[in-house]
């Protein structure tokens, strides 16, 4: 069914209580213990608890208010699944609750009894995996087949897996009548059902199903197919979104289990958790939880929000069941070997969490079949500037209000269509940094357009831009092959000072590096101290109402034109390291400024070194408390890690790799294209991670150690997609320089040069692990 115009949005009031309430149950009536006691009951969920569920209400969340429900959406499905996924319950949550409820809901005048379905009465099972209702399945395969009769309809057929079967009072069928699909309804008594029980791995049970010239009235069939698919599309959608909400669940309890196994096993005289090797498996698992969150997330959102009937499967409910699955079977992997011997073993509660995981991912999984279908790899950014008929109406460009007003589709058309017009052809898919010089011209066409800025405040002269607007701003930039000049001032030293910063330097440095008057470097990194920066040498001495600073700066990217530096120099070398850091503005057009370039692997100068030889800088050019700079360094390096893990990395690689692969006539290579959707898909649920991440920027909220998830994934990502192209360019890969395939140049090393230090800079990736590990998952140093 299509969610009720309002449904409440993730974080109302509602839907938060809601979900601490069923948290609160789960964990009250549903310990996991009681998964070992279900087999003897014959039955494959525990009855009373079935019924309790149903007397919270849980049975209606997402039936509309008219019909009886509670109308609580795709958000309030989800809340309940992950929480029943926490405790691995068996209960018919998702098959009778979501999907049945969802689909007779659609018709006005239901052959069940909605009020008994929604009270825990009626159980119904109905298959749900979307290819059991598929016309291939259905008339192809010929699975279940009805006729017309003279008292109403004669049903003949088998369905090898039916969830639920042995446990239900009715069942929800498909099956074809004349090349049109109808909608059956079943009572398990009925004459000509046979049941063939089957246990599953978790000690549920389904069955196969056999019906031998079942008699069914009039009533008991449903034959408006167009109404019949949208409302199976919604319902399957929905169910889907709940099976990932469950494995998600899942996923986060088995990883808990894990984590304090791990703290307290000992092995060698130390727990295993301080074991470096283990803590960075850990670390990618619960990337890859926060990835499936997201992912759910945003289905719950796109749900939500559908007006119309579906037309196919929910694209985004399909994307977070590939990811919840994914994700669900490496954690089980990683759970069994982190708990060793013990893992593999039915005593072992990771057993029971394991197979409910296989039988899950079982029902839900191959999603990743179901993705080319709905045109998802098309819809990545087309490498092709032109404007696309992405509106009806002619553009605005001369708008100039709050553009977070304007429909989305409406603000991607117009900044596609602006930057088409103003952007210089020769410096697209640029392969390094565009130089000051060069990109000088471009910069003023923003600011005189107003976009220079796109996330700063609008009263600092910014766009004011919420995340999903800045999303579509990135991806228009990246679309085109918008090449990154020194933007340091704009996005990496404003964010600092309009949080960290004092009136006087807002006042003195937010203007000229809105402008370009002023280019600015970061001074960060030394040569003994990358990774590690708290061991950083560069000294500041205070000499009356000026600091004195000597030291070497390297790694320095826009170095070349850069006319100040913000720095990080030690003040204190007396007390702890990060005790002792302040953090400076520097004037480079200055005495004792040395800067060398630094030639790197494709032959671009993007770093420098920069010597400081008794540099003086005001005692008003110290940000914060003198002292205190680390404390402004992490929140610069949470910014920059949200910045370096912005989808940018990945979207322009990705396009260049549609432009490559369409013009050697790979994209109907199956092996490319089930490549190219997983990566596909794994940019498309660090978008929805990064959202999450910016939307917290955008409400002032701190950005805690996990943001650096976001540049784990995104370079990772980026380096897997370097990679890919360069293998499909072939032979041709190893020349310099651009070359020609078809209609496209492309220059197929820029990209693999590129990735190469984006997992090092703004940290390692190997200590940012190290990073998450203590101080979000408390793994044991």
């Amino acid at each position: 069914m299509n969610s009720p115009l309002g449904a409440p949005a993730r974080d109302t009031e509602e839907i938060l209580s809601l979900e601490q309430s069923a948290a609160e149950y789960c964990e009250r009536a549903l310990k996991i213990s009681r998964l070992r006691d279900i087999p003897a009951t014959t039955r494959s969920f525990d009855r009373k608890c079935w019924q309790e569920m149903a007397t919270l209400g849980w049975g209606a969340i997402a039936l509309p208010e008219a019909k009886g429900g509670f109308g609580l959406g795709a958000y309030g499905v989800a809340g309940i699944a992950q929480a029943l996924g926490k405790v691995a319950a068996p209960e018919p949550y998702i098959e009778t609750a979501v999907v049945a409820v969802s689909l007779l809901a659609s018709f006005e005048q239901p052959t069940v009894d909605l009020e008994a379905l929604i009270s825990g009465e009626e159980i119904i099972a109905l298959p749900l995996n979307a290819a059991a209702w598929s016309r291939n399945d259905l008339f192809e395969n010929h699975k279940l087949k009805i006729i017309k009769s003279d008292n109403g309809y004669i049903l003949n057929g088998t369905i090898t897996q039916l969830p639920l079967a042995p446990d239900a009072n009715t069942f929800v069928l498909p099956a074809s009548n004349n090349g049109r699909i109808v909608l059956t309804v079943i009572p398990r008594n009925t004459a000509g059902v046979n049941l063939t029980i089957q246990t599953l791995v978790d000690k549920t049970r389904d069955a196969a199903a056999r019906f031998n010239s079942v008699v069914l009235d009039n009533s008991a069939v449903i034959d408006d197919e167009q109404k019949i698919a949208a409302a199976i599309n919604s319902a399957l959608s929905l169910g889907g979104l709940a099976a990932s909400a469950y494995l998600l669940g899942l996923s986060e309890a088995l990883l808990d289990m894990t984590l304090q196994h791990v703290r307290t096993r000992e092995q060698f005289g130390q727990p295993i958790g301080a074991f470096q090797s283990l803590q960075h498996r850990l670390v990618d698992l619960f990337l890859n939880i926060r990835l499936t969150r997201a992912a759910v997330d945003r289905a719950s959102e796109a749900i939500n929000i559908q007006t119309g009937p579906a037309t196919g499967l929910d694209t985004n409910a399909i994307r977070a069941r590939y990811r919840a699955v994914e994700t669900a079977m490496s954690v089980a992997r990683e759970a069994i070997q982190m708990h060793g011997a013990m893992g593999v073993t039915e005593q072992c509660d990771v057993s029971l969490y394991v197979q409910r995981i296989l039988v899950l991912s079982a029902r839900f999984g191959n999603a990743i079949k179901e993705l080319p279908a709905t045109g998802l790899i098309l819809q990545t950014n087309t490498p092709k500037p032109e404007r696309d008929a992405i509106v009806s109406n002619p553009i605005d460009q001369n708008f100039a209000g709050d553009w977070n007003t304007l429909p989305d589709a409406v603000f991607r058309a117009m900044v596609r269509e602006w930057i088409v017009e103003n952007y210089n052809e020769a410096h697209r898919h640029y392969p390094a940094y565009l130089r000051w010089t060069d990109n000088r011209q471009w910069h003023e066409k923003l600011l005189k357009r107003g976009w220079a800025a796109p996330a700063w405040p609008v009263e600092h002269g910014g766009m004011g831009l919420e995340p999903s607007k800045m999303l579509i701003y990135i991806e228009e930039l990246e679309r085109h092959g918008v090449s990154r000049g020194p933007d340091q001032g704009i996005v990496m030293l404003g964010p600092i000072l309009f949080e960290h910063g004092s009136a006087d330097q807002r006042a003195r440095f937010l203007q000229p590096a809105l402008t370009g008057e002023h280019i600015w470097c970061q001074g960060y990194s030394e040569p003994n101290a990358g990774s590690d920066l708290a061991s950083l040498k560069t000294r500041a001495v205070l000499d009356g109402d000026e600091f004195i600073v000597n030291g070497q700066k390297t790694w320095t990217t826009h170095a070349l034109d850069a006319t100040h530096m913000y720095c990080l120099v030690r003040t204190d070398a007396e007390c702890k390291p990060q005790r002792g850091i302040s953090f400076l503005l520097i004037d480079l057009n200055q005495p004792g400024v040395t800067v060398r370039p630094i030639t790197n692997l494709s032959g671009h100068v993007d770093f420098c070194e920069v010597f400081l030889d008794d540099v003086r800088v005001p005692v008003e050019n110290l940000v914060g408390e003198i002292n205190h700079g680390w404390t402004i360094a992490k929140a610069l390096l949470g910014h920059e890690r949200l910045f370096v893990g912005s989808p940018k990395l990945c979207q322009h690689a990705l396009n260049q790799l549609h432009e490559l692969a369409q013009a050697l006539g790979l994209m109907d290579d199956a092996v490319f294209i089930d490549g190219l959707t997983r990566i596909t898909l794994d940019i498309n649920d660090l978008e929805a991670l990064y959202t999450e991440f910016a939307a917290l920027v955008k409400a002032n909220k701190p950005l805690g150690a996990d943001v650096a998830l976001l540049k784990l994934g995104a370079t990772e990502t980026y380096t897997r997609l370097s990679e890919m192209i360069f293998n499909v360019a072939g032979e041709s890969a190893a020349l310099y320089g651009k070359q020609t395939f078809g209609e496209v140049s492309l220059d197929v090393l820029s990209h693999y040069y590129a990735a190469r230090p984006a997992p090092i800079y703004a940290g390692s990736n190997e200590i940012q692990r190290n990073i998450i590990a203590k101080h979000i998952l408390q793994l044991p140093s």
